[in-house]
């Protein structure tokens, strides 16, 4: 397990640095949370996760701190590390004081290989829905048995299926399949947390008008879909090519189209922490 580590000399709680050795975030507590992914030093998709942030919290009692202290408190920490890129979480919980105890630090990550994106990787099917999708709220019950499960299964990712075995979303991504009509199908936003890359996908597919149907999407219909992507912040867009019993295609065009829209998407999105001004 790896949900509790940190990497790097520094973190930063609420626009103090730290030291991180011996640091062990309470992954238990009430916590609120985006992961930002650090790209040449920059952020990537950065007003998006915060709005994210903004939005969940909202009913929770926990106060927003503002965009702008929240980029501070990211400059300072990229600063006083020495990483390029990362994965960096941004937490919000509670504090005694009354005032929002805002952290930031760098987390182990996986990024896929260039043969996983050649070849795909393989999910397997974990029943589990979440009780409050549209809200990034950690759940480290949730995240500590569904990571051994994929240990377990030796698969990249865990498929979520509901009660009624419809697959919703990934553990830490959302899941797209492609049918025979050449038309992208995933499942309804209110069924899921919906994710940013998710919402670049969808602009992608939108502009170049490839049609979008959000519906359930049953196991038994499975056999009928030729190919299957998950997205998300540390995979981006990823081929799938084996979900428990069922193949896909991963060199179906509109998946590889996909795949290189997304690319030059990423060069246009990301936030540089030493500019000043509105992000």
């Amino acid at each position: 397990m790896i949900t509790g580590r940190v990497l790097g000399k520094k973190y930063v709680r609420n626009n103090i640095s730290a030291d991180a050795s011996g640091f062990v975030p309470d992954m238990s507590a009430d916590i609120y949370y985006e992961v930002v992914r650090l790209i040449d030093g920059k952020m990537l998709f950065l007003p998006d996760h915060l709005d994210r942030l903004k939005l969940s919290i909202s009913g929770s009692g926990i106060s927003y701190p503002g965009k702008q202290q929240i980029i501070e408190n990211l400059g300072l920490l990229v600063r006083e590390n020495s990483f390029s890129e990362g994965n960096i979480r941004i937490s919000l919980q509670n504090s005694n004081g009354g005032e929002a105890m805002l952290q930031c630090y760098f987390i182990p990550y996986v990024y896929p290989d260039p043969v996983k994106y050649n070849q795909g990787v393989k999910l397997a099917i974990y029943p589990h829905q979440r009780p409050n999708p549209g809200v990034k709220k950690w759940d480290d019950r949730f995240r500590n048995s569904v990571s051994k499960f994929i240990l377990e299964k030796k698969v990249y990712e865990a498929a979520l299926i509901d009660s009624q075995n419809q697959i919703t979303e990934g553990s830490r991504s959302n899941i797209f399949f492609i049918d025979r009509q050449a038309c992208l199908v995933t499942a309804p936003a209110k069924l899921i947390l919906p994710g940013i890359t998710r919402k670049y996908v969808l602009e992608i597919a939108h502009g170049n008008d490839i049609p979008v149907i959000e519906k359930n999407i049953s196991l038994d219909v499975l056999d009928s879909l030729p190919s299957a992507f998950i997205s998300g912040t540390s995979p981006k867009v990823l081929p799938v090519n084996k979900l428990d019993n069922y193949r896909f295609d991963v060199k179906h065009p509109l998946l590889n189209l996909l795949m290189s829209e997304f690319e030059l998407l990423i060069k246009e999105n990301l936030t540089d922490l030493n500019l000043k001004g509105e992000i």
